[in-house]
């Protein structure tokens, strides 16, 4: 596979003990050499900000305001566009990241001059770069790495993606659906008590409209019978009585006495009619308005009891009249939920069930390819370890299929190691040294970099603790690996070293006249390299 990113420079400034230095990488095998203590840790902690880690404001060189390093890489592979695209980044043949840490803690990253999020860092690291520190080899003890492994050996990485993008899916609804059981618990615990307030506000069926209307009833009707004794008194008096003539009959006295007075003008006349008319209207006008109360149906006393239901449940809800109306809505919408809870969680039931089914399908083609590929894995992994002076051991990928779904589909799987031919198989954690760790680890890197997408390995000092010929087969390997993919290794080891392309030798210093502790880099290649290994103290 062609190599889609080659790192092909890293500049440092004001990084730690790096006052201002450019680092040149090889496109094959690139080992890091120096005494300890010299600096050779901070390159990688610099290209592992590059590829989005959490910066450190305590790398930044004392004296100065801000840190920054900046990688350069050089694309191989015109598919890495897609990713550029999808990630709505500028892309050019070259891509330049660079991280700015300030005193703050604060940091910036930039792809290709453009800021972007250290997710998006992280995304093109997880893509093209794999880191392999002292303690990666402790991963190998997790199930889930190990099926990440093979799931990189079977290139099952669309599948994979798939599957958990639908799993996600899978579990919002399974929550979803344990949500709704339990809001329809707690509902029908209370069911009676929304029924009776519901009810008890339907019979109400409050309005301002209506409560006003009512007010104004009842203020009518206690008007009428706070005058009706007044009234009674003015239609004596436009009536009369045994005792006494009424306004009415002393009117037309007066009219006709008036009447056949001799000499008075006819306006005298028309004026004593005026009034007779004028009373016998106001007459008519007050007892009609008394009859219209009297002949009326509203009883007063359903009028106050209805305004009573009003005062009590705007007391009982601690609300107005407005608040009771949009109470009995609530409520309604709340009895309505009862009925369509039902529905919803059959619904999501069916939903589950088809995402189930679709899950499924996918985990068991998944199954069925991590099957076929982990026994062609555990050939090669076998024959790679074998090759890295573990004679006689034999490494088993063991995969069962579970009846239930999980996040990486229905696999279970055991890493079986026989580290001693003959003594039977166990799982790799409770028998494998951390050096024959390190070797498994290794192989792996070797047998997955051929179908991978990995472009750049970095290794940090994955030969702790070895020596002599398992050495010297651990540099053979990782040059093996750099004819598919770059590395770049921090080692102590001569055997390593001597594979490589390019040392980098990293060497600490002192400025004497700034009293200040420096890190400069120098480099070996072809036969320099030779004599730079010679000078280096071997392991055997």
């Amino acid at each position: 596979m062609k190599k889609s990113l080659i790192l092909e420079s890293l500049n440092m400034q004001n990084f730690a003990t790096f006052s201002d230095q450019v680092i040149h990488f090889d496109r094959g095998f690139n080992s890091i050499v120096g005494e300890t203590g010299s600096g050779k840790s901070l390159i990688l902690d610099a290209l592992n900000l590059i590829f989005g880690s959490r910066s450190d404001k305590k790398l930044i060189r004392k004296g100065t305001e801000f840190s920054v390093v900046e990688a350069i890489f050089n694309v191989q592979n015109d598919n890495i566009k897609d990713f550029f695209f999808d990630m709505d980044l500028p892309y050019e043949d070259d891509v330049v990241i660079k991280r700015v840490i300030y005193k703050s803690g604060k940091s910036k990253a930039y792809v290709n001059f453009q800021q972007c999020s250290i997710a998006t860092l992280t995304d093109l690291a997880k893509r093209y770069i794999d880191l392999v520190g002292q303690f990666e080899n402790q991963k190998l003890f997790s199930e889930r790495y190990q099926l990440r492994l093979l799931d990189e050996y079977c290139v099952n990485t669309n599948l994979i993606g798939d599957y958990h993008e639908q799993y996600e899916k899978y579990q919002a609804k399974t929550n979803e659906l344990t949500g709704l059981i339990e809001k329809q618990n707690n509902l029908l615990q209370h069911k009676d008590f929304v029924t009776f307030q519901l009810n008890e506000l339907e019979s109400l069926n409050p309005s301002i409209d209506d409560e006003n209307d009512l007010i104004n009833k009842k203020n009518s009707i206690l008007d009428f019978e706070e005058n009706s004794k007044n009234l009674d008194l003015i239609n004596q008096i436009f009536d009369g009585d045994d005792s006494q003539p009424g306004l009415v009959n002393l009117s037309n006295k007066l009219n006709k006495l008036i009447y056949n007075l001799k000499g008075v003008s006819s306006k005298s006349i028309e004026d004593v009619e005026n009034l007779n008319d004028i009373i016998r209207d106001l007459s008519f006008s007050l007892n009609k308005s008394s009859q219209f109360h009297e002949d009326s149906d509203i009883n007063i006393e359903d009028i106050i009891s209805r305004l009573d239901i009003y005062s009590k449940l705007k007391r009982k809800y601690n609300t107005d009249t407005e608040g009771l109306v949009k109470k009995k809505e609530e409520l309604s919408k709340e009895f309505a939920n009862l009925d369509q809870m039902d529905d919803k969680i059959e619904k999501t039931k069916r939903e589950i069930s088809r995402l189930s089914t679709l899950l499924f399908e996918k985990a068991n083609e998944l199954h069925n390819r991590r099957e076929i590929g982990s026994k062609k894995l555990s050939n090669d992994l076998t024959r790679q370890v074998q090759a890295l002076n573990m004679k006689g051991a034999q490494l088993i990928f063991q995969l069962n299929k579970q009846n239930s779904l999980g996040p990486s589909g229905i696999t279970s799987l055991n890493f079986l190691a026989e580290t001693n031919k003959g003594e039977g198989f166990f799982k790799v954690k409770d028998i494998a040294s951390g050096g024959e760790l390190s070797r498994i680890l290794l192989a792996f890197k070797q047998v997955v970099s051929a179908s991978d997408s990995v472009s750049i390995f970095l290794f940090d000092e994955i030969d702790a603790g070895m020596g002599g010929e398992t050495a010297f087969k651990i540099g053979e390997t990782l040059k093996k690996v750099s004819s598919k993919s770059q590395v770049i290794a921090i080692t102590h080891l001569p055997q390593i070293a001597q594979f490589s392309d390019i040392l980098i030798k990293v060497e600490k210093g002192i400025d004497k006249e700034k009293n200040r502790t420096f890190s400069l880099i120098d480099y070996a290649k072809g036969k320099e390299i030779k004599k730079e290994v010679t000078l280096m103290t071997p392991l055997v």
